[in-house]
């Protein structure tokens, strides 16, 4: 097992309550986990309390977080720099806002490189050529020299993916990836994230409120409603045989074309 979160609960400064409580989940290697809800329903909140990465104060008051044989609460500073960009990355709802606008992508994807490995500029800035060709971005060198401002939105995303990828992580997290994008780039990003966790065997949690997204990517599905857990299970047969009455109205407000469902 790659990934096991039991009884997790998160807690924020100012709240005595808990903003999310009793959650708990496996991963295995390979496997793709899809996390859906409204939002404020929790799900960025699980996969932040996964990489110590909560705003405001947040903090994990119960439960634990077991990846790869490790318990994360245990984990100091140089533990935490290790795992993160190494073992588990993050893909962000918008990459492109994550980056700094005033250094050229090139500047920030080689430093990013060189700050998880021992290498120089020169092989730091091919391993990043390669990423980015990786990711179909067309002439990469470009890009490279390229600040955010002057992406869109789809090639902001693959800048992020591909960063996210480049260590070969066991672990990919992604909060709503394609939530910004156009019906024919989101196709796109979501092909790509198959292609690359398929492909390497890695292990991914997506956070999404398309539910169309969540039942093509994912093995596993898990529906969050106010913090809290209402049905988890295999993605086919939460889709096809929904139990909780949330999961039912989710799949009711999904479209319909000729009288047939696209989830």
């Amino acid at each position: 097992m790659l990934l096991d979160v039991k009884n997790l609960a998160v807690t924020y400064a100012k709240s005595a309550a808990p903003t999310i409580q009793d959650v708990s989940f496996e991963l295995d290697a390979g496997e793709i986990l899809a996390i859906v809800g409204e939002s404020g329903s929790g799900k960025t909140t699980v996969i932040r309390a996964i990489l110590n990465l909560l705003p405001g104060g947040g903090k994990v008051s119960d439960g634990t977080i077991i990846f790869d044989g490790k318990n994360l609460a245990e984990l100091d500073n140089s533990g935490w720099r290790k795992l993160r960009g190494g073992d588990i990355s993050m893909i962000f709802q918008d990459s492109g806002a994550m980056l700094n606008p005033v250094h050229t992508i090139g500047k920030q994807f080689v430093e990013y490189i060189q700050v998880h490995s021992e290498l120089d500029k020169t092989a730091a800035r091919e391993m990043a050529l390669e990423k980015l060709t990786l990711m179909n971005l067309p002439n990469p060198e470009n890009i490279l020299n390229s600040y955010t401002f002057e992406l869109s939105g789809g090639m902001r995303q693959r800048v992020g993916i591909a960063m996210a990828i480049t260590f070969q992580p066991k672990l990919l997290l992604a909060d709503e990836p394609t939530s910004a994008l156009d019906v024919t780039t989101q196709a796109q990003i979501v092909g790509e994230l198959m292609f690359i966790t398929r492909g390497s065997g890695a292990a991914m949690i997506i956070v999404t409120h398309n539910l169309g997204v969540a039942s093509y990517l994912s093995d596993k599905l898990i529906v969050m409603s106010q913090g809290k857990i209402v049905e988890a299970g295999a993605t086919e047969v939460v889709v096809e045989n929904p139990q909780h009455a949330y999961t039912k109205t989710l799949l009711a407000s999904v479209p319909e074309m000729g009288r047939a469902r696209y989830v």
